[in-house]
């Protein structure tokens, strides 16, 4: 019975199914009541001051979880490697393993797909606030990219975390779906990190792509 359910875990668990699928800015305050079967008009902003609150709330309870499972990877890895192919995927597989393990279950999976949206429109999280020692992780994917200016190689980190939180977004969807992804969870993972290795230190071509100029001549 969901009486025997705090009501603030309900709102907390319709928050993840709705923003998951009605969109983090479109969710209805009267939406999260009902799903939640919550009868209080006020309880969001009781509980958690605003939507918004009720969304920062769902952020961090689920990025304990992977701040933590960060630290685990950072405490192994060797941060004065020498920059490598393999240096820079195990830094990505810091960040991007424990993220993975959210796909595992339901509420995970939404927590993924809300991040999605979060990187998309609102350019990502505070790595400080949320799950500090990720900022060591990227310290090292930054030094195993050398040879290109800050710019690209910031750059190119930007894309690579929103390749990875969007493509993981996209398993958790076909997951939910009724029709199974193609690849196994820890396969995709793999997979993702490997991709995610090989964009990274990808060279920089001479002339632009065919048809396409290179730039002022």
């Amino acid at each position: 019975m969901t009486a025997k359910i705090p009501v603030r875990e309900r709102l907390l668990r319709a928050g993840e199914h709705l923003f998951a699928r009605e969109g983090i800015d479109r969710v209805r305050i009267r939406d999260l009541n009902a799903m939640a079967d919550v009868r209080n008009d006020s309880a969001v902003h009781y509980y958690f001051g605003s939507r918004e609150g009720l969304l920062d709330a769902i952020v961090v309870r689920h990025m304990a979880d992977v701040s933590a499972g960060i630290d685990h990877f950072v405490a192994r890895l060797d941060v004065d490697r020498e920059p490598s192919e393999a240096t820079l995927r195990d830094a990505i597989a810091a960040l991007a393993v424990p993220l993975g393990e959210k796909l595992l279950d339901e509420r995970g999976r939404d927590f993924v797909q809300i991040m999605a949206e979060v990187y998309d429109r609102r350019g990502g999280l505070p790595d400080a606030q949320y799950a500090p020692s990720s900022a060591v992780a990227k310290d090292l994917v930054r030094r195993s990219m050398p040879g290109m200016s800050d710019e690209l190689r910031e750059e190119r980190i930007r894309l690579t975390t929103n390749f990875i939180v969007s493509a993981m977004a996209s398993w958790a969807r076909a997951y939910g779906s009724g029709e199974p992804p193609a690849l196994d969870h820890e396969t995709f993972v793999v997979n993702l990190i490997e991709m995610s290795t090989v964009a990274g230190l990808a060279p920089m071509p001479v002339t632009g792509p065919a048809g396409a100029a290179a730039g002022p001549g």
